[in-house]
């Protein structure tokens, strides 16, 4: 004798499905509110990176989040839930004031900066893209030719003699492209600074020494790069983030003191008047011993120097900028999150120090609740803080 199946009714269906519906609601307020709590608190493993990489670049999203998760509790008072109705008002006071929190303390240092904000920037919308108007081959070595782009001025941008910027990608030495910051590429340009962001040879095999010696070698040819388009390379500024960062500091600072070499020319070329690293590893046995970022500290030193700094100290020493800081150096701008996960902010801060001690011009700035590659949300109060903070460093260089 076959059993009945009981098919529930759709009353019944519906009961559960708003069942479901609610706990969902509760899980997701909950996380909302964990995720903010630890943009306030970065240091909490795990939970402190992703909060800062979700939060800081979109702070009114949460702001907003908190709020809707506010008219859910006035909604579950009203029906009688009242322990659903205690939870979400404790989620939601949570996310929308710490997400202001964050939000305003964003705005307040973009203020002290005399940095513009604007509406996309607070909207954290608007991506723009920005492709290069030339791609040039600088060099072919290893079997690929290594190119740059070139993002030019417009004719009514340009602005008298203005120094060329020379662009080094981050990606942790083993990924990222000469695009990769598009458009901050394109905003310089808009704003009379010619841009070349350049390609090098990425990991693996290690490359602590190939890598800055492409950056010299592009370095030496800006003239047969460059000028075919109206582009004045006799001054340039070194720019770069992370990996980048690190690379444009030991360039510069090794064509300042001739300790550098370069893949294709023994003529070192003239040094840039000026460099910007932007979450630079400039410390690289500093990075390895804080093993960032959940363990990509050792991966990406380890994979970038071929073992650890007990193996090769004179590889760390080499491809490290804060072992070439000396009296002389030209002007630095150093610029991190002071919630970086992975180049800690007391590590960008210990090099600017060492800069200051030995009498060099440099300019550091923290930004608050913000991490590692905080401008790759390039509509973003960080991100804006960093242009700006670049832009005006480039107009007192020039």
């Amino acid at each position: 004798m076959n059993a009945r199946v009981r098919i529930p009714s759709r009353s019944t269906l519906r009961h559960w499905g708003r069942r479901a519906a609610l706990g969902l609601g509760l899980v997701v307020s909950g996380l909302v509110a964990l995720v903010t709590l630890g943009t306030l608190v970065p240091a909490v493993p795990v939970l402190g990176y992703y909060a800062t990489t979700w939060v800081g670049p979109r702070p009114l999203w949460y702001v907003v989040f908190g709020l809707l998760i506010a008219a859910g509790a006035v909604v579950a008072w009203k029906r009688g839930k009242r322990r659903t109705a205690v939870w979400t008002t404790a989620t939601s006071a949570i996310t929308a004031i710490g997400a202001a929190t964050v939000l305003t303390t964003q705005l307040l240092y973009a203020h002290s900066q005399n940095v513009p904000v604007s509406a996309a920037d607070v909207l954290a919308v608007d991506q723009p893209t920005a492709p290069p108007d030339h791609v040039i081959g600088f060099d072919r070595v290893e079997g690929r030719t290594l190119r740059a782009g070139l993002w030019t001025p417009r004719a009514e941008d340009q602005q008298g003699d203005k120094p060329m910027v020379v662009w080094i990608h981050g990606g942790g030495f083993a990924t990222g492209s000469r695009s990769q910051r598009a458009g901050d590429y394109r905003w310089l340009a808009n704003h009379g600074y010619p841009v070349l962001s350049i390609d090098y040879r990425l990991t693996p095999p290690p490359r602590w020494k190939d890598a800055s010696d492409d950056v010299v070698c592009a370095m030496s040819r800006l003239a047969r790069l460059a000028r075919p388009y109206g582009v004045d390379t006799s001054h340039t500024v070194l720019v770069g983030g992370s990996a980048g960062g690190s690379l444009a500091l030991n360039v510069a600072y090794g064509l300042k003191t001739g300790r550098i070499a370069s893949s294709c020319t023994a003529r070192l070329p003239a040094p840039p008047v000026a460099v910007a690293g932007f979450y630079p590893a400039a410390d690289l046995k500093g990075t390895w011993q804080d093993n960032g970022l959940l363990g990509y500290g050792r991966e990406i030193t380890e994979g970038y120097t071929g073992g650890t700094p007990a193996q090769y100290p004179e590889r760390y020493a080499y491809a490290s900028a804060v072992n070439r800081v000396r009296p002389g150096l030209m002007p630095s701008l150093l610029v991190t999150g002071a919630s970086d996960h992975l180049i800690r902010e007391s590590r960008v801060r210990g090099l600017a120090d060492r800069l200051r001690q030995a009498k060099d011009d440099v300019r550091f700035n923290a930004i608050p609740y913000s991490d590692h590659a905080f401008d790759d949300t390039y509509h973003s109060i960080a991100g804006a803080v960093g242009r700006n903070l670049l832009l005006r460093f480039l107009n007192g260089t020039a």
